[in-house]
């Protein structure tokens, strides 16, 4: 967020001070960019001495870090729920429409990498809601400097490099958008430009930022130099074993001329070594032990401090109940969570545009966002036959949607609970039309005529 006063014109200088901000962010954002993608410090690396070996192992822990945090948190699609009698469906086919779990997926994935990322909901050609993800690199929310930082101007920009140069573009395309309006430019040094001006009907500035934490911060950007630490371990144990292989053959009490070296290199074998004389390797003594303790703290550290756990680890295999698995996932599930508030707080920010927006379409009634709960399911192996057990012991307590919302192979409990309460419903009127008035008459029915059943089952 860039803040200004409230009451700060929207002209040339307010834009080049916000370009300006985001151009500071940049370097970080890069180097996150870099790492998740693979190309880490280690590749950089250069020996003073080309003949010593220089190896670069590379293992992605930042990858692995953001994918498990970000499959967890959204490997199954966030569930919108609502009190009955409240009707969402306008904008659940809007979210339908565009696949919005896999925009989700691609926002959690950014925000686990940059430590947040921007949202732009707009019209399309056919007047329907959209989303798309925008570059933290290339966008920024202008706020207010009051304690309520209320948002003035979402801003995305595009720097244009007609000449070739890539050192310094000749002008920016810059997208302001108000609460009421979308507004392009071109900036030119410090000469401002209006292209276009279109109002549109989304009620707030249609800009959202989703933030992964309150520092804003990646996944995996507290435990960079634990990474590059494991990847400098593991290359230099490649570096060894090569230079083993390679290793000087000395001789002792004994001279060799050229020829006898070649024929030496080319049939591995040695002869006429004198009485006192000796030929061995010079080696570097190399403790296996204790560079394997080592890399093992290192990436215990980095599990710990990343608060993701190893799914490799011997500690994950067995079969586990549920409970003891989730104690081995607490800390895990306590960052997911934090992640989770801020990721529904964007959500709902979203919902309330697109809400505003099929207002003015006529295409439905507002609703408040406090009426609706966004329900994020984690992406675990699942016992369904425990749960059913569950779902059986607090049929009558708790409400039937949200005990089947439990099952896994579940994916609108509604819907299910639903449809199961109209076949019920459907088998009465069926048992009414053949004269069943209920279970007595049932039971009267199939009673021969003229026998009493007494409670124990036996005749009188």
């Amino acid at each position: 967020m860039f803040q200004v006063s409230k009451d700060a014109k929207l002209d040339a200088d307010l834009i080049r001070k916000a370009i300006n901000y985001c151009k500071k962010h940049r370097e970080r954002y890069d180097r996150l960019d870099r790492y998740y993608g693979g190309h880490h410090d280690i590749l950089d690396r250069q020996k003073p001495d080309e003949i010593l070996m220089n190896n670069k192992v590379l293992v992605n822990h930042a990858k692995y870090i953001t994918d498990v945090a970000t499959g967890y948190l959204l490997g199954n699609p966030v569930d919108y729920q609502v009190n009955e009698g409240i009707d969402i469906q306008p904008i659940l086919d809007a979210y339908k429409t565009q696949t919005m779990e896999n925009i989700d997926f691609e926002i959690a994935k950014e925000c686990s990498i940059f430590g947040h990322k921007y949202e732009y909901v707009y019209a399309n050609e056919n007047a329907e809601p959209c989303s798309v993800p925008l570059d933290v690199r290339n966008a920024l929310i202008i706020v207010d400097n009051t304690m309520a930082h209320n948002k003035l101007y979402g801003m995305n920009y595009r720097p244009v490099f007609d000449n070739g140069s890539k050192d310094e573009p000749d002008y920016f395309e810059v997208t302001i958008a108000t609460k009421d309006e979308i507004i392009n430019y071109q900036l030119n040094n410090d000469a401002l430009k209006e292209i276009s001006r279109d109002k549109h009907f989304f009620g707030e500035v249609p800009l959202i930022e989703y933030k992964n934490n309150g520092e804003l911060s990646g996944d995996f950007e507290p435990v960079i130099s634990l990474i590059d630490a494991y990847n400098l371990i593991q290359s230099d144990r490649v570096n060894d074993r090569e230079q083993l292989v390679d290793a000087i053959l000395c001789f002792y009490g004994m001279s060799f001329a050229q020829e006898q070296m070649d024929e030496l290199k080319r049939s591995r074998a040695l002869s006429g070594i004198p009485q006192d004389g000796k030929v061995e390797y010079l080696t570097k003594a190399i403790n296996e032990g204790d560079v394997d303790v080592l890399r093992k703290t290192i990436e215990q550290d980095i599990h710990k401090i990343s608060m993701v756990p190893n799914m490799s680890d011997q500690n994950f295999v067995g079969n586990a109940s549920g409970v003891a698995l989730r104690y081995k996932l607490l800390t895990f599930e306590q960052m997911v969570k934090n992640k989770e508030r801020y990721f529904e707080k964007a959500l709902m920010e979203r919902f309330h545009l697109y809400n505003n927006f099929l207002i003015k379409k006529s295409s439905m009634q507002e609703v408040p966002v406090k009426e609706v709960d966004a329900v994020f399911k984690r992406n675990l192996p699942s016992n369904d036959y425990e749960t059913s057990q569950m779902i059986a012991n607090l049929r009558g307590v708790v409400d039937d949607e949200l005990l089947v919302a439990q099952l896994s192979f579940v994916d609108d409990a509604s819907e299910t609970v639903r449809i199961a309460k109209e076949e019920a419903d459907e088998e009465l009127d069926e048992a009414d039309e053949m004269g069943f008035g209920g279970v007595d008459d049932i039971n009267a029915t199939n009673t021969p005529q003229g026998t009493n059943v007494l409670s124990n089952g036996n005749e009188a």
